[in-house]
């Protein structure tokens, strides 16, 4: 593995490692927060597994794995913006499958992101861009709604990350009926008392569901998408491309241990 490694980052985080100056390291995240390049960005530049296949793939592509004594999560870098796509059984089965899957999990970050804030877009400042019959039933499920659609929406995704949550810290069979139950009883009252209109139900509940289906970028995405909610919510369509301007820019701009975390994106090699 001495031929595989890049000797020049091995000897800045041996360097980085020794500079830690910290009376207890009792799991490997703390480590994280010492020798990572962006420690205030809401993207990880440096990754976990724990898992040994993982583990072992990764040392053989280049990358270099740190074990923290007394802990069951290994510490992995340089880690790139694409890594949050991959998934462990993606080297397990046929790479047509793994292929396909690796794009519908971009397309889901992309739609957990944006669908929320184009909602709310669409239907404050740009409601010609809707079609006749579109508007006409979106009205219609709109009428009697006390509140605007920035507050209903905002609203909704806070319902949403605490019942995820609650399901989270419950049992596993206590979980899943929380969630079950309080998502059917939650979202039907609401609706039924027009506290919230069944568009929006919808919309979150899809941009929840796509979530899912990134969890390593969980933290990241509810950030973005609160923030792309509130421009949308001020700005329409323009505070939107604003923000995923700023945004792409964030990302260009973070490197990994010396390498650009977008490199796998914009690389033809």
């Amino acid at each position: 593995l001495e031929n595989i490694v890049n000797k020049q980052i091995l000897n800045e985080l041996l360097e980085r490692l020794s500079n830690i100056s910290y009376d207890g390291i009792l799991a490997s995240g703390i480590i994280n927060e010492f020798i990572e390049d962006s420690p205030y960005s809401i993207f990880d530049t440096i990754g976990s597994t724990e898992r040994p296949d993982v583990a072992a793939a990764l040392m053989l592509t280049g990358r270099i794995v740190v074990l923290v004594d007394g802990t069951p999560t290994a510490i992995t870098l340089p880690f790139l913006f694409e890594e949050y796509f991959r998934a462990n059984e993606d080297y397990y089965i046929n790479f047509y499958f793994s292929s396909i899957s690796r794009i519908i999990r971009t397309l889901s970050f992309i739609i957990t992101v944006l669908a929320p804030g184009f909602y709310v877009a669409i239907l404050t400042f740009h409601q010609e861009m809707i079609p006749s019959p579109l508007i006409y039933s979106l009205s219609a499920a709109r009428e009697g709604i006390p509140f605007p659609t920035i507050i209903e929406t905002l609203g909704l995704l806070l319902v949403f990350e605490i019942l995820r949550e609650a399901g989270l810290r419950m049992s596993l069979q206590m979980g899943q009926s929380i969630s079950i139950l309080g998502a059917l009883v939650l979202g039907t009252a609401a609706v039924e008392a027009r506290i919230v209109s069944a568009p929006v139900i919808i919309v979150v509940a899809l941009s929840g569901l796509t979530g899912l289906m990134t969890l390593k970028i969980k933290g990241a995405s509810i950030i973005i998408r609160l923030l792309l909610v509130l421009l949308a919510g001020f700005l329409g369509l323009y505070g939107m491309v604003f923000g995923v301007i700023i945004i792409v820019l964030h990302l260009c701009s973070l490197r990994s241990f010396g390498v650009p975390y977008l490199l796998t994106f914009t690389s033809l090699k």
